[in-house]
């Protein structure tokens, strides 16, 4: 009798989980899916190398970004040395952030009014693509292309995508090395007592007008590779530092300084830390 009753019971909780299941397999089943493959990316990355330098500097970063998940497709954006611009590939649905990796081949140009040209070109073309925003990453010189491209275009345009994040690595806003001052002595609290070079008070001059008319998250990295020169052997931290005189609200500005000999300038961009730091930027 008690193995009748044990029996009873048994099928009886048998019963109600395999209801359960299939209550749940149903709900399931009847939730609409999430059109992953059918929708076109709004949104992209573009990545500027420094001078002489070229895509090949882009390319852990960009790899790191996929591995984690918060991208799968890359595309090379070549600018020729006339100024012509090329893709590898045009943003399609299923892409999840792009990565634009641009390649200057006229790599040792500083003519900023030209690149400034280019950049701009590259951002039509997105646009024409169906990105609306962006997220720019320089290294080193590049960081001076965004810089100048910024700078020409205070006011939003309709042809062209919002900029939401800016992330500066080894940003040379103020001078190199090899100028006078190779010592970060800035006075972050009082931006009037640092004297600063005819680069940054006349080539970047207006640049803040920018932030201050649009809503940009800035990240700034730089490295100090070199002890108590405050250096990363190419760009001073005084030099990198020098972009929060620029950023004014409702832009938003924050740094991080990275120590040792993997905070050197060209291992900057292939530093796993820097990836990390990278990444929680994009996605917080």
């Amino acid at each position: 009798m008690k193995k009748n009753k044990k029996m009873i019971a048994i099928a009886g909780a048998s019963t109600a989980i395999l209801a359960m299941l299939a209550i749940g397999l149903t709900v399931w089943l009847t939730q609409p899916s999430k059109p992953v493959s059918n929708t076109k990316p709004i949104e992209a990355m573009v990545f500027f190398h420094g001078y002489g330098s070229s895509r090949n500097a882009e390319q852990t970063m960009s790899r790191y970004l996929i591995q984690q998940g918060y991208s799968n497709r890359r595309i090379n954006a070549t600018v020729s040395k006339s100024g012509q611009v090329s893709f590898s590939g045009t943003v399609k649905k299923g892409d999840q952030n792009p990565l634009i990796l641009v390649q200057f081949n006229d790599n040792r140009n500083t003519n900023f009014t030209k690149t400034n040209q280019w950049v701009t070109k590259i951002m039509e073309d997105l646009h024409d693509q169906g990105i609306q925003s962006v997220n720019l990453i320089g290294h080193s010189m590049g960081n001076l292309a965004i810089a100048f491209y910024l700078k020409n275009h205070v006011q939003q345009s309709d042809q062209l995508p919002v900029v939401k994040r800016q992330i500066a690595i080894a940003g040379p806003f103020n001078f190199l090395k090899d100028s006078p001052r190779p010592k970060s002595n800035l006075n972050l609290a009082d931006p009037a007592s640092q004297s600063e070079t005819d680069f940054k008070k006349v080539a970047l001059a207006g640049l803040e007008q920018y932030y201050e008319n649009n809503q940009t998250k800035v990240l700034n990295i730089y490295g100090n590779s070199m002890g108590k020169e405050e250096s990363d052997s190419t760009v001073t931290n005084n030099a990198s530092k020098s972009l929060k005189y620029f950023v004014r609200q409702p832009s938003t500005y924050q740094e991080k300084l990275f120590t040792g000999k993997n905070a050197q300038h060209s291992k900057l961009h292939e530093n796993q830390d820097v990836n990390k730091v990278l990444k929680q930027f994009l996605t917080e």
